[in-house]
């Protein structure tokens, strides 16, 4: 399979595995070393987002985030998912109310440490005001299936070389250093088979299982998610491939932070007879397999204040 009759993707790991939970109250002292924060302005055509440099890049001592919502920001900053935080709907709201951050951090900054930084940044600058609550959310548990993991424990290469994007005969992505996902599929959108290879911890995996979920239905990207939670008891980390049918597609916006509730998490619907799904794929290519509960405990982010216009630099 060539490159140019797929869509590939590779992805990174840049903050450190999920656990559940949420960073202990933030060190005031911990703070980057010079930081620029101001409205992004209007939206312009063809620009991207995310975020450029930091711990584990190839420039680890600046950061820079061309445009992001003060939700995207707090899932950066306290390590949560969109669905995790609570406050008014502007706090999604791109057009009107996107931000830039321009920082430049202290020699070897760990990633726990920018999380931090990123924290007390929002606070200066937003003076931003939060607490948590634990709510119930129906979810799936990861467990081995009975005929136990097939699985192989990932040794990291001691001259491990920079490959190019590739693909293997059975059309998976060769992973590259560094890199810890890689999907490829083909163009043209619908349904058709997704084809991922995987470097990760299971606890990993499982924070991935839910957009799998998601894309296994056809659900667009960013929509909330099913919560996954490691009950397998494996501690290594493991490469593996899993293929199953799936639609990638984008929903245009964030779904927007509730006022005050919980929003409604659909739960992912059982895989249907006969179907290369998500759920068929784990327990037929893993040896896992993906048991349905009804109450997982999940740590929200409450936001009590946030201002609409940070301070001046």
């Amino acid at each position: 399979m060539k490159l140019g009759s797929i869509v590939a993707l590779f992805l990174t790991a840049f903050l450190a595995p999920w656990t559940p939970g949420f960073a202990q109250a933030a060190d005031s002292n911990v703070t980057f070393e010079v930081a620029s924060v101001k409205p992004a302005g209007p939206l312009v055509s063809g620009e991207t987002g995310g975020m450029r440099g930091g711990p584990g890049t190839d420039d680890p001592a600046r950061i820079t985030i061309p445009r992001a919502t003060l939700s995207d920001l707090l899932t950066r900053a306290y390590d949560v998912w969109f669905d995790q935080i609570s406050g008014p709907a502007r706090l999604n709201d791109l057009s009107a109310y996107g931000y830039r951050i321009d920082a430049t951090l202290p020699p070897n900054t760990t990633r726990e440490q920018f999380r931090l930084m990123l924290q007390n940044l929002l606070a200066e600058r937003f003076h931003l005001r939060l607490h948590h609550e634990t709510r119930t959310r129906p979810g799936y548990e990861l467990v081995v299936a009975s005929g136990g993991p097939k699985l192989k424990e990932w040794t990291p290469p001691t001259n491990a070389a920079a490959d190019k994007p590739s693909v293997d005969g059975s059309g998976f992505l060769r992973l590259p250093p560094g890199a810890t996902v890689g999907f490829v599929m083909p163009r043209g959108g619908g349904m058709a088979p997704i084809r991922m290879t995987h470097r990760e911890t299971m606890a990993m995996f499982c924070r991935g299982l839910g957009a799998d979920i998601n894309i296994s239905n056809g659900t667009p990207i960013g929509s909330p998610q099913a919560r996954v939670v490691d009950k397998t008891g494996l501690i290594g980390t493991y490469e593996f491939t899993l293929e199953f049918s799936g639609s990638i597609r984008s929903s245009g916006t964030m779904p927007s932070a509730p006022a005050g509730g919980e929003p409604g998490v659909p739960l992912a619907s059982d895989p249907a007879e006969g179907a290369p799904d998500i759920f068929t794929a784990v327990e037929k290519q893993l040896g896992l397999k993906l048991v349905k509960v009804r109450d997982l405990p999940l740590d929200m982010l409450i936001v009590d204040n946030a201002d609409k216009a940070p301070t001046e630099n």
